[in-house]
Order: C-alpha cells, then sequence, then structure tokens
C-alpha cells in the first residue's frame, strides 16, 4: 500500500511495489494513485480517495469505465459541500461570510464545489491556503473577519486538524470540517465519508481484482457512507445552541 508522504516517497514507493511484481497497488490517496499509475500501467491500482477530479488528470477515462489500470473512490463534492454548508447555515445562521483553509490544489475542486453550494445560502467565501499561511495565523484572520471556517480535506490539513480545531475554540470561532476526524480532534462539527466503510469496500474491490477482474471495468465509486458528528463539547464551550433538529439528524455525538 502506498500511504501519505512526499512526492518523492510515494514515486519510490510505487515503483519498488511495481518492481516487486505485487499483483494489486492500494493508493492511500490522490497523489499516491499518481504516483502508482505513473510506475505502472499493468498492475491494478484501488484509490481509497481520490481527492481532485480523476478524469481531469487523466487517471481514469470515465467513472463508469475507468478504461485503464486505475479505479477507487471519488467524493461527490457537490453534493457533500451542498450538505455540509446548510448543516453550517443552520448552526451559524447570523454568519454570512465562509472561509475555507485550503491546501494548494489537493482541495480546488472542494472548494468550487463549496462555492456553487453556498451562493444559494446567501453565504460568501474565500479561501485561505495553509501552504501560504500557518495555522494560527490563518485561524486570526478568520475570527478577525467573525466568518466561519471550514477547513477542507487534505493529508496536510487532517494532520493539522488538532490544531486548527484547539485553535478554533480558543478564537471561539464556529468551524466545521469535510472529514470526519475534525469533530473528534476538538471542531464544532464535521460531515465525510466513514472510512472504514471506505477501507471495507476498497478490500472487495482489491478480492474482485485478485479473482480476476480488470480495474478498466471496475467503476470508480462513491465513498459507501458518509456521517455527520457534532462535538457538543465544544458548542457548550461556544455558547452555541445546537438545533434540536441538527442534534437529531447526526450520525454521532462527542460529548
Amino acid at each position: 500500500m502506498v500511504r501519505e508522504g512526499s512526492n518523492n516517497g510515494w514515486r519510490a514507493a510505487a515503483r519498488a511495489l511495481a518492481g516487486s511484481l505485487v499483483s494489486v497497488i492500494v493508493a492511500g490517496d490522490h497523489a499516491a494513485a499518481v504516483a502508482a499509475r505513473d510506475a505502472t500501467t499493468v498492475i491494478p491500482i484501488v484509490a481509497i480517495d481520490f481527492e481532485r477530479d480523476p478524469i481531469a488528470d487523466g487517471l481514469v477515462q470515465s467513472l463508469a469505465r475507468p478504461a485503464g489500470n486505475v479505479t477507487g473512490f471519488f467524493c461527490d463534492f457537490g453534493d457533500a459541500m451542498s450538505r455540509l454548508a446548510r448543516v453550517l447555515r443552520d448552526v451559524a445562521p447570523q454568519r454570512r461570510l465562509l472561509i475555507a483553509s485550503t491546501d494548494g490544489d489537493t482541495t480546488e475542486a472542494q472548494a468550487r464545489a463549496l462555492r456553487k453550494a453556498c451562493e444559494p445560502l446567501g453565504i460568501d467565501v474565500d479561501t485561505l491556503d495553509l501552504a501560504v499561511v500557518p495555522v494560527d495565523t490563518l485561524v486570526d484572520r478568520v475570527a478577525t473577519w467573525r466568518a466561519i471556517l471550514l477547513v477542507l480535506a487534505s493529508p496536510r490539513l487532517q494532520a493539522d486538524a488538532t490544531r486548527l480545531a484547539k485553535r478554533a475554540m480558543r478564537r471561539k470561532l464556529v468551524s466545521g470540517g469535510s472529514f470526519v476526524r475534525y469533530a473528534q480532534a476538538g471542531g464544532l462539527l464535521a460531515r465525510g465519508p466513514m472510512q472504514a466503510d471506505t477501507f471495507r469496500r476498497a478490500a472487495t474491490m482489491v478480492d474482485r481484482l485478485l479473482r480476476g477482474a480488470r480495474a478498466a471495468d471496475l467503476a470508480v465509486e462513491r465513498p459507501p457512507r458518509f456521517e455527520l458528528l457534532l462535538n457538543v463539547k465544544t458548542a457548550a464551550a461556544l455558547e452555541i445552541a445546537v438545533p434540536p433538529a441538527l442534534l437529531s439528524s447526526a450520525d454521532q455525538i462527542i460529548r
């Protein structure tokens, strides 16, 4: 399995796996999938999370029929961001500015989908890139603007989830994440794919490949399940009354 790391690390790991003539390569994220595809066009590759459009990046020909040796899971950003934007509006209806914490082109598709989702809700969206602005400075700017902070999903942003969430709470910020660990790290809420289900489904895909199926014929799938997490301990610290309807719709409540 190719996991998170530097681009050079991904490429070296992918070349090593390809040279070992393994039967299937599982890539932990988009960059790992690119490295694996660059290392081999023969060995099947299953990507756990395409963070960018795999068609635009030339990894697959179409979601229904990948055509090459790469398949996996691609989040429907339009639907995901629409639901997340509505949750943020419900928990902070007075806020009309949302700042998305981004990570270069890794989160470009998410940010684009977020802007589209927020437009009919009357919420303006801007971005701050963690590759340019340090964590504390980023959160402090959002607090100064009295905006909502939404942390998008990327390996770098997930690694900084705890620092972002704790700083947001210290600055009394309403904040959410598009990956579930953000709420577990102390953020107010999060909505994202349930990774355990995705890994189980990926295992099924690997099994099919080992039994003779071709990656070219296995459709790129949507993560099988999304879940909404609410951190009521953080809500209490922020003195926010979470709407009862939102509490009842949450898949997990962190107390």
